[in-house]
């Protein structure tokens, strides 16, 4: 599933809307980041736990980001190779900032 169509399932859940970070549409769960596609680095980021971004790397399903030369601890991309599965990465990102929220 495209990450527009991933938007559109997500935008259908409470407390999901549209945003910006970075002067880039991206997705927020009461005001929390969760995803946006990033031109630059190729995939779609999402926020979730450090411990979840390296098992993601280690798998291969996820690359480091740090478009500042700085690692961000709980960013990652999500290679467009991975495009048909952005929905369940998103949602798993909306987990996340559920769980930090509560």
């Amino acid at each position: 599933m495209s990450y527009d169509q991933a938007v559109q399932q997500l935008l259908k859940e409470s407390g999901v809307e549209h945003s910006t970070m970075m002067g880039t549409p991206c997705l927020r769960y009461r005001g929390a980041f969760i995803a946006m596609m990033f031109s630059k680095g190729g995939g779609l980021i999402i926020k979730v736990s450090p411990a979840r971004i390296n098992a993601l790397i280690n798998e291969g399903a996820g690359v480091e980001f740090n478009f500042t030369k700085k690692r961000f601890k709980e960013w990652v991309i999500i290679p467009l190779d991975y495009e048909n599965e952005y929905e369940r990465y998103i949602r798993e990102a909306l987990d996340y900032a559920k769980q930090k929220l509560s």
